[in-house]
């Protein structure tokens, strides 16, 4: 998303050093569906109860990658959450240490369950993968699955799992039209290209992973729902296509050419900002350079951010997802990209036990994985 379209109010302030414990805010909205029960959203999607232990997904290839690129978005999402609006390498580091953050941060307390919650980025792709993985349990069609897609996102701007939390502008004015009844390919603002559709679009990559023209063409339909922006679609494109070809176990080389290729379909300009950061991180030119150039408000830039980060780090996705999260920029969004890309590349056992036990929500996003890999 921009930066102008953040809402800054729903923030939770967080600890001023880097060895305290994290805090637990007793401001955390409840987490519990206000609206209707999500089984009742769609009614054809299929959940185990409880999920199955991670030692078990993680024997399992194909499920570890799956899991792992949902807990990876969810995961950068949440370790971004409290450096969002922080807006320099020296402020993280003032507030959190030399080494920025190194964990979470920020932790809710709810229901006797403390937590580090995620942000707007995971609702919302949240919402992507249910009306995916809805259409393809009703065979549903491109304009089915949007128009399904359309009412979840509707459902999220009034009443989204958790709470609002920091929505973007233009995912809202998106909804408010789909609201008002505008086609979903007329929804979103010709011009809006922040980051908000790109940070959930790694879902079709998962559900379309063996039919990567059909992932391409279906994320950048999604993205005007909200953004269209040719920087917007291309950025959705890539990243849809780069998680598809991640979860294949593609070599790092033959994702990232690729990713480019497919922006460059769309926008040539967001295709030479991804090619350019590629580069940066082939001769070592630092975050701080780099990220203070990439912040990834808008999507071009996110997605670039995002290959020099994958660049950098294409066997260790708890450096990469740091490395997101301590940043100037729209850190979530950076680190929720890189996450999912290498938790389908590397699966589950690339993160921390604790990375995953503390994350919110982790069993649904177990289960969502389970579900994912059962219908394809």
């Amino acid at each position: 998303m921009t930066n102008s379209d953040k809402q800054l109010d729903l923030l939770e302030p967080t600890n001023a050093t880097a060895n305290a414990v994290p805090e637990v805010s007793d401001r955390a909205p409840d987490v519990r569906r206000t609206a209707r029960d999500d089984a009742q959203v769609f009614p054809s999607l299929p959940f185990l109860t409880p999920p199955p232990p991670l030692d078990d997904v993680a024997r399992d290839p194909e499920l570890s990658r799956v899991v792992g690129c949902i807990l990876g978005g969810a995961i950068g999402d949440a370790m971004g959450h409290p450096t969002e609006f922080i807006g320099s390498f020296e402020g993280i580091r003032r507030q959190y240490g030399p080494q920025g953050v190194t964990g979470y941060e920020l932790y809710w307390d709810r229901d006797g369950r403390r937590f580090a919650p995620y942000t707007d980025d995971t609702q919302m792709a949240e919402v992507v993968l249910r009306a995916l993985l809805w259409g393809r349990g009703e065979a549903a069609d491109l304009d089915a699955t949007m128009r399904t897609m359309a009412e979840g996102f509707v459902r999220w701007a009034r009443d989204p799992q958790g709470g609002h939390r920091a929505p973007g502008n233009a995912c809202m004015t998106g909804c408010r039209a789909l609201a008002d009844g505008v086609p979903w390919r007329e929804a979103g603002g010709a011009r809006a290209g922040g980051c908000g559709s790109v940070m959930r679009a790694y879902p079709f990559g998962i559900v379309f992973k063996d039919d990567t023209a059909r992932a391409e063409r279906w994320s950048v339909a999604h993205s005007k729902l909200t953004h269209r922006d040719p920087i917007a679609l291309a950025a959705s494109a890539a990243m849809s296509v780069g998680v598809a070809h991640m979860l294949r176990g593609e070599r790092n080389v033959r994702v990232l050419s690729t990713m480019i290729g497919t922006a460059a379909r769309y926008c040539p300009r967001t295709a030479a900002m991804m090619a350019t950061a590629w580069d940066d991180a082939k001769t070592g030119e630092p975050p701080e350079v780099v990220l203070q150039r990439l912040q990834g408000w808008a999507a071009h830039e996110a997605i670039a951010a995002a290959v020099y980060i994958v660049a950098r780090h294409p066997d260790d996705a708890q450096a990469a997802i740091l490395e997101g999260a301590n940043t100037p920029g729209d850190s979530d969004s950076l680190a929720t990209l890189a996450g999912a890309l290498l938790g389908a590349r590397l699966g589950v056992a690339a993160f921390p036990e604790r990375w995953v036990s503390d994350l919110e929500r982790s069993d649904v996003f177990i289960q969502l994985g389970v579900a994912s890999v059962a219908a394809s």
